[in-house]
């Protein structure tokens, strides 16, 4: 597989393990590579004005804020047997976290990949906690994130394998804010440092995500979800299963074409000389 595609499910699956481990059945067989979702320990990662907050609209899920979030977070014993039913399916399980507490959790199941979600790019006492108890591979996003704060993670990670992500925290993404070219750079700045480059995407359609890997994003992350309509935040800008296969086997197609750089008459377009070119030979 020449793209590694990670499905973040984020909290599309509405709080609902049944629904989480539906989704993972549905990518069974898609030519995803690993599964994300996040972890957060509401009581530590929101502050009091945050709980007390009204959230009364067509996608809450909650009276509060608090409520809300509440209501979309899977139990300690949930968020285990869904990392289990990840890998026994045969994908990579990466999750994301906003608090140490959460982190802890994540680590004593034995994760030995992780994501460092925008939203914690400079949560520095977060990063060098995870930094010191963690050995395994980090995948960083960069949303909201400037060169210095890019820096700065990546200094902290240094003994890690680690894959940087280029994302714009806008949801959704409209094109013209992607800015892929920051790919480009990443490579340029970043090559014999970082150990992969990738892309993480909240836009609608697909056409950004085969730019990416043409340039250099090796990593594709996208929401997904199981019903683009359901309340929610973030499943307008999910992919469906169709659009997952998509990305995968058009990426698998380009590289198919991208071949090689030498030019030369091939094999194959000697029947096309001896009937093309008869009268010249």
């Amino acid at each position: 597989m020449s793209v590694y595609f990670i499905a973040e499910i984020g909290q599309n699956h509405q709080g609902d393990i049944r629904i989480a481990k539906q989704m993972v059945d549905t990518l069974v067989g898609s030519g995803v590579s690993a599964i994300k979702t996040a972890k957060r320990d509401i009581e530590t990662c929101l502050t009091e004005e945050q709980k007390k907050m009204p959230y009364e609209n067509p996608n809450s899920f909650g009276k509060t804020y608090y409520e809300h979030r509440k209501a979309l977070e899977l139990s300690h014993g949930e968020f285990e047997e869904l990392k289990n039913y990840i890998e026994k399916n045969g994908f990579d399980f990466i999750p994301s976290f906003t608090d140490i507490p959460s982190f802890d959790l994540i680590n004593k199941t034995g994760c030995d990949k992780i994501k460092i979600a925008s939203q914690r790019v400079t949560d520095i006492k977060l990063l060098q906690h995870v930094a010191n108890e963690f050995d395994g591979a980090v995948y960083m996003s960069s949303g909201m994130s400037n060169i210095i704060d890019i820096n700065k993670m990546i200094d902290i990670f240094k003994s890690n394998e680690k894959y940087l992500l280029q994302c714009t925290s806008v949801y959704p993404c409209p094109e013209n804010l992607l800015n892929l070219s920051v790919l480009k750079f990443y490579r340029k700045l970043y090559l014999g440092t970082v150990d992969g480059f990738g892309f993480s995407g909240h836009h609608v359609g697909i056409a950004a995500d085969l730019c990416a890997y043409l340039f250099g994003a090796k990593i594709i992350e996208r929401h997904f979800t199981l019903n683009r309509a359901w309340k929610g935040t973030d499943h307008a800008a999910s992919l469906g299963i169709d659009g997952i296969r998509k990305i995968i086997k058009y990426i698998n197609q380009i590289d198919d074409a991208i071949g090689i750089s030498d030019k030369y008459v091939l094999p194959e377009e000697l029947p096309a000389i001896k009937k093309l070119r008869g009268d010249l030979l």
